[in-house]
């Protein structure tokens, strides 16, 4: 260095230290993606199970929740009209029918619905207590879609389409007269554990099993094909007579562990035997 020369700084560049040198990004191999998407697989395969029993649970809260509503509307209509409960026009003897007389405005008149309509006293009731029309249908629709009523009930005197705006069955209120002589009568001296509504009846065929031939002593899997078809094969909702609302796994869940859906001696579309014989229609 001359004489009097100033020393130079020194630079020193980062780039230049080996600890300071990025490797470039490592990428995925194959297997490893593989792994990931089989354990994103795996967890979706947990985990929607679980996320649709859920689903399904709430649904049968909701359900419940109509029926205790329904049994409540029961109770003051029982309260208004001398202990008894909503029946249209009755026959003694006659067979029973489903979804007449619906545009008229009197569901005692002439037009109105015939004698001994299953569907025609659950809308009375809808109509007297000024009830929501979703109360009548089952939230669960993956089997059964139902839309609530879209008229006016003031205006009608029956279901505008019962199969779609209707998700319960209603005990028959209709007795023969060897029935009615047995003390059968729908009002509210009707023992505790009478079925006054459930979820709707499957019909005699169901998920395959024949409602008419399957009893309380068949296997649990022939039970469970002749469940409300509303939550599958799973069970029912029943409200009872006392107003409270119970989970059935079976349709054997009335007095003395009766089918709820057919009378005693295991007919479907028929009267009631007597006072403590319960038969819960329409099906469909």
């Amino acid at each position: 260095m001359p004489p009097g020369a100033q020393p130079r700084a020194a630079f020193f560049y980062p780039c230049c230290y080996a600890g300071s040198v990025k490797s470039p990004a490592r990428a995925f191999s194959l297997i490893e993606l593989l792994v990931v998407i089989g354990l994103i697989g795996l967890l979706l395969a947990i985990l929607l199970p679980v996320a649709e029993h859920v689903r399904h649970n709430s649904y049968k809260v909701t359900c419940a929740a109509n029926l205790h509503q329904l049994g409540d509307a029961l109770r003051m209509y029982t309260n208004d009209n001398h202990g008894v409960y909503p029946r249209t026009k009755y026959v003694a003897g006659a067979p029973v029918t489903q979804g007449t007389g619906g545009a008229a405005s009197d569901p005692f008149g002439a037009t109105g619905p015939v004698a001994n309509d299953v569907t025609a006293p659950i809308f009375l009731l809808l109509r007297a207590q000024k009830l929501p029309a979703v109360t009548l249908i089952c939230p669960y629709d993956d089997v059964n879609v139902f839309t609530p009523e879209p008229a006016d009930p003031q205006t009608r005197s029956n279901f505008t389409d019962w199969k779609k705006n209707l998700g319960y069955s209603y005990a028959n209120p209709y007795p023969s007269a060897s029935a009615a002589e047995k003390d059968y009568r729908l009002s509210d001296r009707l023992p505790s554990d009478f079925a006054v509504m459930a979820d709707l009846n499957p019909g005699p065929v169901g998920y395959g099993g024949n409602l008419l031939s399957i009893t309380a002593a068949s296997s649990a899997s022939l039970k469970e094909r002749i469940n409300s078809e509303n939550h599958e094969d799973e069970g029912q909702n029943v409200l009872y007579a006392d107003g409270h609302v119970d989970w059935a796994d079976t349709v054997f869940a009335g007095p003395n562990h009766d089918n709820i859906f057919t009378t005693r001696d295991g007919q479907m579309d028929a009267s009631p035997m007597d006072g403590s014989d319960c038969v819960l229609l329409p099906h469909q």
